[in-house]
């Protein structure tokens, strides 16, 4: 059995994660509504074009219908071609598995300023356990962090709604009719 390099990283990476989450502090959650956010992070693996299309379309949906004026995407494409596709743009940045050290932690600079910034409202579109994102995530500075329902999920998120994510479009309009009434003032 042939392992890879990549698995070893995944493999570190997992074990890293475990540590931080045992040694993780109690961090001060501040829920937001969507229509009170200034600013909003979304992680997510990009995989094909029609992800890449989704993505730049829920960008304009909730620039159009709620005026955030700060969103960033992080992006994470999975695959060892070159994504010719994927290309960063304003409110969206992306990383590969070349990006990763030793332990599948992203090394990119807009990486590391992704996880220092306090958004409002970081929103997670993946559906099953990606480590660079789980480690970005767990690393956040955001005081509220949002992702679909599911057990091993508990820790990260400080509200789940159960959801299907393969939609990344889909996935997002369910998320917003929940962070419309949620908090309301």
């Amino acid at each position: 059995m042939k392992i890879t390099f990549l698995k070893f990283k995944f493999f570190f990476g997992a074990k890293v994660l475990q540590k931080k989450l045992k040694n993780q502090s109690n961090r001060m959650v501040q829920s937001c509504n969507i229509e009170d956010a200034t600013s909003m992070g979304m992680i997510c693996v990009i995989k094909n074009m029609n992800d890449y299309e989704s993505v730049v379309q829920i960008i304009k949906l909730i620039k159009g219908e709620f005026k955030i004026p700060h969103i960033k995407i992080l992006a994470y494409y999975p695959n060892k071609d070159d994504p010719d596709f994927l290309k960063s743009r304003l409110g969206l940045d992306f990383f590969t598995i070349y990006d990763l050290n030793y332990y599948a932690l992203p090394k990119k600079a807009v990486v590391k300023n992704f996880i220092s910034e306090r958004f409002d409202i970081l929103l997670d579109l993946t559906e099953i356990e990606t480590i660079p994102l789980r480690l970005i995530l767990l690393l956040s500075k955001s005081p509220f962090k949002v992702g679909s329902f599911s057990e091993e999920k508990k820790p990260f998120y400080d509200l789940m709604i159960e959801t299907d994510p393969k939609d990344y479009l889909q996935y997002v309009k369910h998320v917003i009719n929940y962070l419309k009434i949620f908090n309301k003032k």
